[in-house]
């Protein structure tokens, strides 16, 4: 069968493959991973928002390469985030903290920070990070030069407290009384960070939590600093708001790159961690956070890389996060050797997209697990076993297990499979 939902791209790429690419550049370019938190798959103008204008992300894509089929490691943010550091499946490297319940990412597994700092970049990350406080799960523990943010699921956006009424924004490892819109603050602070390393490699991690609760747009009164917890008591005009200034912080980070000259020399990434809920708009896709439909866990990915990456493409082969960790480990040029990392560069993937159409990616929640091959996605849900050709099928509407029970048996076995390997992490 012709594989016509994959666009090729390889005439159409002006790049050398992965290790070529590593070899002829003088000097290892910055790095910006951009990350948004419970959207909609469609709620920016390149995934086709209409009532959500995001002329920054629109500019990324049109000087990049957007990703159709890209996918988070999980439908929620501790093991999706653990993913992207580790460059692993999630259950291969969460644990839990030794003093309080809960788990997270502990140093040991962070493959992308090991990686990047072995190379002498200089690494910040500002926003959400949720993968831990404790020793050697905090973020300066990590390897973080510099934090500014926060470790819970998200923080209220006017008076920085966390869902509990706690003070939950910090300074490296103190507690810090800022004021401003979160999302201004962390804009600023990422300009700032680049400002002042723009003599030498660096990695910013800018994680934003919009479009997370609380609903707060910029303008809020204050006697309303504490609402917006509850989404039947928001509406779709404050999430909208939120994310528009989002793409508004964005502009300005693309902006200051612009202005030191930096652009060239660096790889812009912009993705989600997963899905989103109640007020976001996914499109055509099914459900949303914490489950394993398509609304969960696929999620927009934006690449630019000038120079490096041909402009203004859409790449329709499946990818998962631990790729990202793959590419910014390869374009990073480290000498950094991560064993066994469960994602592959997405370089090498552009550069070569037929050798990774039937490539496996495998899903596990609480009460689901899944595995998407080519255009076939097969899910268990509690006792149902479900079939769905994506290419046909997006919203995964018709089950079709009872036409292909061979198809589903093989996909079966390989979840199976994937799952017993899992025992010895």
């Amino acid at each position: 069968m012709i594989k016509h939902w994959i666009i090729t791209l390889t005439l159409f790429l002006c790049f050398l493959p992965a290790t070529s690419l590593a070899s002829n550049n003088k000097k290892s370019p910055n790095i910006i991973f951009i990350v948004a938190d419970y959207m909609g798959y469609a709620d920016t103008e390149p995934y086709g928002a209409t009532d959500i204008k995001t002329p920054s992300l629109n500019a990324l894509a049109s000087q990049g390469i957007k990703f159709t089929n890209h996918y988070a490691a999980a439908s929620s943010c501790v093991p999706s985030r653990a993913s992207l550091m580790s460059g692993k499946y999630p259950s291969k490297v969460l644990q839990g903290f030794e003093h309080k319940k809960g788990r997270g990412l502990h140093s040991k597994n962070n493959n992308l920070l090991k990686g990047l700092k072995s190379n002498g970049y200089k690494t910040a990350l500002i926003g959400k990070w949720h993968l831990g406080q404790e020793e050697n799960f905090s973020p300066n523990d990590h390897g973080f030069d510099y934090f500014l943010g926060f470790n819970a699921w998200t923080l209220g956006y006017h008076n920085h407290l966390t869902s509990d009424g706690e003070p939950g924004l910090y300074r490296n490892k103190e507690l810090v009384n800022e004021s401003g819109y979160l999302t201004d603050i962390f804009t600023n602070e990422a300009m700032q960070f680049i400002d002042n390393n723009n003599k030498n490699p660096f990695f910013l991690y800018l994680s934003y939590n919009a479009g997370l609760p609380p609903y707060q747009k910029p303008d809020l009164e204050k006697s309303k600093w504490d609402t917006g917890w509850d989404a039947n008591k928001a509406t779709r005009s404050d999430y909208v708001s939120m994310i528009e200034s989002m793409d508004f912080g964005i502009g300005m980070v693309l902006n200051k790159l612009k202005k030191l000259n930096l652009d060239d020399n660096t790889l812009v990434i912009f993705t989600y961690d997963h899905g989103g809920r109640h007020l976001v708009d996914s499109g055509p896709l099914f459900h949303g956070f914490g489950t394993l439909w398509e609304g969960g866990i696929r999620v927009p990915l934006i690449m630019r890389w000038p120079n490096k990456l041909n402009v203004n493409n859409t790449f329709q082969t499946p990818t998962i996060a631990m790729d990202l960790t793959a590419t910014m480990l390869d374009a990073s040029q480290s000498k950094y050797v991560a064993t066994s990392l469960d994602g592959t560069s997405l370089l090498e993937i552009i550069a070569q997209p037929d050798n990774y159409v039937d490539r496996s990616l495998y899903f596990k929640g609480r009460k689901m697990k899944a595995v998407r091959k080519h255009n076939w996605k097969y899910i268990v849900d509690g006792y149902s076993q479900l079939l769905f050709n994506l290419e046909t099928d997006i919203s995964e509407k018709q089950n079709i297990f009872h036409k292909q029970i061979k198809k589903a048996n093989q996909l079966k076995q390989e979840l199976e499979n994937w799952e017993e390997s899992l025992e010895s992490y």
